[in-house]
């Protein structure tokens, strides 16, 4: 674990003052219990500071630069040099800027409160301590959140994000097509995983995404094809949370630069990345986020119709979300329903054309 870089006094001051404590007399931080894996994150801190005229708490998170980062070295050479040279590891405070500025209401971003470099390759945020956060639980809380993903995807998109159009259209999903698919998860699939249990791996799934596999590249042009706009990037139940100062409204962290990707993008974690039980709600509860994430961009004055955000949505989580099954080391059985889920669902929406037999 590293240690926390000392802020300097102006910071220091900036943030006691964002607390309303006054001047500030000492910090006091400890590491939070989380498992960092980003790779632009170092780590996490809780600061307690203490001015003369009260405490407060902040939270602080350590970005760097990929080049330091563990698992750089594990990954092909032309991916390290994609991280080293392309990844937007720096610019997490000018997107909460972007982005609070544009919240519908009911959403908000956590509250930044100060920002330093450490050098050339670290920057510390200093942002909005939100307590111990209430995740979303029932499917009218996630239905009203993916109601307000769309809102804020159709304003930032009839806005404009200078910060997302700095990269290509599905810059994040390519990548993880070509470095994490091709290169991990199916080689997995082909060698080790093709000849397992069936909790591990069913024989009937295995088969179905490596016939996905076959078929990558054309999955990528399709969702290629789908409108597309400036979205979270990592919408998990864990990032998309109850604002402590309002439980009907609804706060989001860890926002990060990502680039702009396809309607529905955004529903892909929401439904199916960590810890998320949207799907073993069942699937009517899946069909009414994509319907409230509709309502969502055309409450703003966006024109879609509901399949190019199906195609969007299912197309893209079936790239970043179907094969994290290869790899899970927890809620495998979840994971190989969200799987199954999402190869049958992109053979009905066309992405991928039907094997015999599927699933």
């Amino acid at each position: 674990m590293i240690d926390m870089p000392p802020p300097d006094d102006q910071t220091l001051q900036m943030v006691a003052a964002r607390l309303g404590i006054g001047d500030c007399s000492n910090l006091e931080g400890r590491p939070l219990d989380f498992d960092v894996q980003a790779p632009g994150t170092a780590g996490l801190w809780r600061v307690r500071v203490t001015g003369d005229r009260g405490q407060g708490t902040a939270v602080v998170k350590l970005l760097r630069h990929p080049r330091d980062w563990p698992v750089l070295a594990q990954l092909p050479p032309d991916a390290q040099a994609m991280f080293i040279d392309h990844f937007p590891w720096s610019d997490d405070p000018e997107v909460l800027r972007e982005v609070s500025a544009v919240c519908p209401s009911g959403l908000r971003t956590v509250e930044l409160l100060a920002s330093q470099w450490h050098g050339t390759d670290r920057r510390s945020m200093w942002l909005e301590d939100l307590g111990n956060v209430q995740t979303l639980r029932g499917a009218e809380e996630f239905v009203n959140a993916a109601r307000l993903l769309g809102a804020l995807a159709a304003r930032r998109d009839i806005l404009g994000s200078p910060l997302s159009a700095r990269f290509d259209d599905s810059f994040a999903l390519t990548m993880i097509a070509r470095n994490r698919v091709q290169c991990g998860d199916l080689p997995l699939l082909c060698g080790p995983l093709r000849d397992v249990a069936d909790d591990v791996m069913p024989t009937d799934l295995g088969d179905d995404l490596r016939w996905v596999g076959e078929h990558l590249d054309d999955v990528l042009g399709k969702v290629l094809q789908v409108r597309h706009t400036p979205v979270h990037g990592d919408a998990a139940p864990d990032n998309v949370v109850t604002d402590p100062r309002d439980r009907a409204a609804v706060v989001l962290i860890d926002l990060a630069l990502t680039p702009r990707h396809a309607l529905g993008y955004d529903l892909g974690q929401l439904v199916f990345g960590r810890h998320s039980p949207v799907l073993g709600m069942g699937v009517d509860v899946v069909d009414a986020v994509v319907d409230a994430y509709c309502r969502g961009l055309r409450g703003e004055g966006m024109t879609v119709e509901v399949s190019e955000v199906w195609s969007g949505f299912i197309g893209s989580a079936l790239i970043r979300n179907a094969f994290e099954v290869t790899t899970a080391t927890t809620d495998r059985p979840a994971k190989i329903v969200a799987a199954w889920y999402l190869v049958r669902r992109a053979v009905d929406l066309g992405l991928v054309p039907a094997r015999s037999p599927v699933g």
